[in-house]
């Protein structure tokens, strides 16, 4: 055997003796502690709802409008080109491109549909 080859024996030799028992888990070896977190996974949470659930409950009911009626609001106070839309509380924010390539974003509420201003 070489002094290299002698070398890498003994240092794979000495990773074992001290990391023997932290090789990586398997999914199928994972046994779950009760009571403990499960790291990563989040279990199941019947009835939770995320903000996008509950907008998208919010239009059907017709409790605000659609974000269809809100660009076409945006639109029509603001002409251009529509390039983003977002949803906070009760309103929607919309990004439109002027003709004079400036970009404005456009508060319109969700509840009357009515165009509040632009920045």
């Amino acid at each position: 055997m070489t002094q290299t080859s002698t070398w890498i024996a003994l240092t794979i030799a000495a990773a074992a003796l001290l990391f023997g028992g932290l090789a990586p888990a398997r999914a199928d070896e994972v046994v779950p502690i009760p009571g403990a977190a499960s790291g990563l996974l989040q279990e199941v949470q019947w009835g939770y709802h995320s903000e996008q659930d509950n907008a998208r409950d919010a239009v059907r009911s017709g409790r605000v409008i659609s974000p269809g009626q809100a660009k076409q609001a945006a639109l029509s106070r603001y002409p251009g080109k529509f390039l983003d839309m977002s949803f906070g509380g009760q309103t929607y924010h919309v990004k439109i491109r002027t003709p004079d390539n400036r970009v404005v974003v456009v508060a319109v509420d969700a509840v009357s549909g009515r165009v509040m201003g632009a920045r």
